[in-house]
């Protein structure tokens, strides 16, 4: 019997409400902040949401109808499908109803951690089972970073106290010894070894106030910055020492460089460190090259010696703390100088370069996208 035109509209319409329903959830999923990824009994992704699809870097043509497997981190795949498999034999799993922290992987290799949870459903005979999934590699970034804060914090306390013990007497050391260099008539032998305690004493109190640095938690004066003034002002106030070691400094920048959002003196404190670093390392006559640039995310400045470069040991341990090549170095200048690069929300790193020398690269954010970088303390 054929359906009668109120029934057929009644149809249609019922119809109609149950896509626009299944339209609605669509988009709720589509638009969730958790990945989702479904799969059915093969082992083949039916589902992916845009959330998956960033999460792990793939895009959907690439995954929907194919295996699995490339979201999972290699030593795991074959115990997955084995794990499914039994799933559909025998309707029994640990993880199903449950949630886990495990570790996947991007498409670029590259690991992170994630909380997911597993669910199963019958739909038209078959078994589909879903995972919902939540990245947690920014919230392990906010936690190593409050940790951070809070070793440094108590790093900071200890060496306040140590530093108070022992600059007194060092103070006391050194003055003595200054006021007996003046003596009249002292030998040779005595006055050398006066200069030895002075120039020691002077090495302990350097090392002394670049602990200060590394451990204190810093106060910034946040100003949004022209990263060349920064660079001016540093050629400026080294050119003295630049010319006293027959060095030259040639500072160059290249296209319009974005305003970054920046402690002008801390900045350039990080820069005289690099140059002093590059000039320590060229041989007579150096050159020293300081550029600044644009790049994708704010600027990148360089600082490149004529030296012998590094040692591929020697590099991988540069920002460690008190480790130095440098004969009377104190091994805390680079591990200072990262500290408030990261601050300043950039990166900085030391390498080779072709033909010779090393080069030191600091990239910093723009402006705009600074906020986003900067310790917590300073949000």
């Amino acid at each position: 019997m054929d359906p009668t035109p109120g029934e057929d509209n009644t149809c249609r319409s019922d119809l109609h409400e149950v896509a626009q329903e299944l339209e609605k959830f669509r988009q709720i999923v589509e638009t969730a902040e958790l990945g989702v990824v479904t799969i059915n009994e093969n082992h083949e992704v039916v589902y992916i949401n845009a959330a998956a699809e960033k999460m792990f870097g793939y895009g959907r043509q690439e995954i929907m109808g194919r295996d699995l497997s490339p979201l999972i981190p290699s030593e795991h795949r074959e115990h997955h499908r084995n794990y499914v498999e039994r799933y559909v034999r025998t309707r029994r799993g640990k993880l199903i109803g449950h949630t886990a922290e495990l570790e996947a992987e991007r498409r670029d290799g590259s690991r992170f951690p994630i909380h997911i949870s597993f669910s199963t459903a019958e739909v038209a005979g078959g078994l589909l089972m879903t995972a919902i999934i939540r990245d947690l590699s920014k919230e392990a970034g906010l936690e190593q970073e409050v940790r951070q804060s809070q070793r440094l914090a108590i790093l900071g306390e200890m060496v306040a106290t140590v530093s108070h013990e022992i600059r007194s007497p060092l103070t006391l050391i050194g003055g003595f010894a200054r006021q007996l260099e003046r003596e009249p008539e002292l030998g040779d032998k005595v006055l050398n070894k006066l200069n030895i305690i002075t120039s020691e004493v002077e090495r302990l109190e350097t090392i002394l106030n670049e602990l200060g640095d590394l451990s204190r938690p810093h106060k910034y004066d946040w100003r949004e910055t022209d990263p060349a003034s920064v660079v001016e002002h540093v050629a400026e106030l080294m050119e003295p020492e630049i010319n006293r070691a027959g060095a030259e400094l040639s500072v160059s920048r290249d296209g319009d460089l974005p305003p970054i959002m920046a402690d002008a003196d801390r900045l350039s404190q990080v820069l005289i460190n690099l140059v002093n670093n590059a000039l320590q390392a060229s041989g007579e006559h150096p050159v020293i090259e300081v550029t600044i640039q644009p790049n994708a995310d704010g600027v990148l400045l360089e600082v490149r010696d004529q030296g012998p470069g590094l040692d591929p040991e020697a590099a991988r341990e540069m920002f460690t703390p008190f480790f130095t090549t440098k004969k009377g170095g104190t091994g805390l200048g680079l591990p200072v100088a990262r500290r408030i690069v990261e601050e300043h929300g950039g990166r900085i790193e030391l390498a080779n370069r072709e033909g010779g020398g090393a080069v030191a690269r600091v990239r910093l954010p723009a402006a705009l996208g600074v906020q986003q970088k900067l310790p917590l303390g300073d949000l």
